[in-house]
């Protein structure tokens, strides 16, 4: 027996508090923005959405919602799946607009050799012509 001085009471064992609940958008933001790397950035503007609502309503909750982490993890995910996303697009469209100059480049050259060498001008043979003589030509309908 623990002897206590008089006027004081003695401390009882109080329950722990209660974890705050995880916000679901900031889950959703988080998986939504790595998710981004396979939609080439527009998965990410959903998530930097999501994770930006979640970080308001935590910080609205006073405690009660937790997932700050989480929620500041999709912000920077979302925004590197969108940089990601626009480079991948960028260097796309560069390539597109390079290889179109080069088929350009490629036609404009066969047309040059076309009409500078004169054997090239000689008109085709007529199907008929190509045909031996003496031998049928056999159409079937069907």
């Amino acid at each position: 027996m623990t002897h206590t001085p008089s006027g004081v009471e003695p401390s009882r064992p109080t329950a722990p508090a209660p974890a705050p609940k995880t916000s679901g958008h900031a889950i959703a933001g988080l998986l939504v923005g790595l998710g981004g790397l396979c939609t080439c950035g527009v998965g990410g503007i959903v998530g930097l959405v999501l994770s930006i609502v979640a970080l308001k309503k935590i910080d609205a909750s006073g405690g009660t919602l937790g997932g700050r982490g989480l929620a500041i993890a999709g912000i920077i995910a979302s925004a590197v799946c969108i940089l990601l996303g626009l480079v991948i697009g960028l260097i796309l469209l560069g390539f597109f607009f390079f290889a179109a100059a080069r088929t350009e480049a490629y036609n404009s050259e066969l047309e040059s050799d076309w009409d500078a060498d004169p054997d090239w001008s000689i008109p085709a043979p007529s199907p008929g012509s190509l045909l031996r003589p003496g031998v049928a030509l056999v159409v079937c309908h069907s």
